[in-house]
C-alpha cells in the first residue's frame, strides 16, 4: 500500500506518527549518536530491499534510482 492509495488509512496515520515521534527522539540524541543510528537505519532498509527482491527474484526496473555500489559501514 502506498501513500496515494487512500487518505484515510489508518496505516498512513501510523507512518505520520512514527515520523514524528523518530524526529523527536532524534533531536534528543547527541550529534555523535545520531549520524550513526541514521547510516544503521538506511543499512537495515537496504539490506530488507535486497533481500524481498533476491527472495521473490524481482528484477529492479529503476536502477538508476538504487546505487549500484553497496555502502559500507566502519564500526568501531
Amino acid at each position: 500500500m502506498t501513500n496515494r492509495d487512500c487518505e484515510a488509512c489508518p496505516v498512513k496515520e501510523l507512518q505520520k506518527i512514527h515520523r514524528l515521534v523518530e524526529k523527536r527522539v532524534l533531536e534528543k540524541l547527541p550529534e555523535e549518536m545520531r549520524e550513526p543510528l541514521l547510516e544503521a537505519k538506511r543499512q537495515m532498509r537496504l539490506a530488507l530491499r535486497g533481500l524481498i527482491g533476491h527472495v521473490f527474484e524481482e528484477k529492479k526496473a529503476c536502477n538508476e534510482k538504487h546505487p549500484v555500489e553497496s555502502r559500507r559501514i566502519d564500526l568501531d
